[in-house]
């Protein structure tokens, strides 16, 4: 899996998740509540854990990327 912040995309600050079989989800920044009509927080377990111990710098490329 990947994770990625879309250019140009919409607020509020988020990153998708995609799966290698492009499934895919959005993760909002601020509440971590995953958005998919694929996957479930239970599929991307491992990515929640990577982008809550780096959210500071996910928001930060988002507003980089998506002023």
């Amino acid at each position: 899996m990947t994770i990625r912040v879309n250019v140009p995309d919409h607020r509020p600050p988020h990153v998708h998740v995609v799966m290698a079989d492009r499934r895919d989800a959005l993760v909002d920044l601020a509440t971590l509540a995953v958005t998919s009509r694929t996957l479930r927080a239970s599929d991307i377990a491992a990515a929640l854990i990577w982008i809550e111990a780096n959210r500071a710098q996910c928001v930060q490329v988002f507003k980089e990327c998506n002023p």
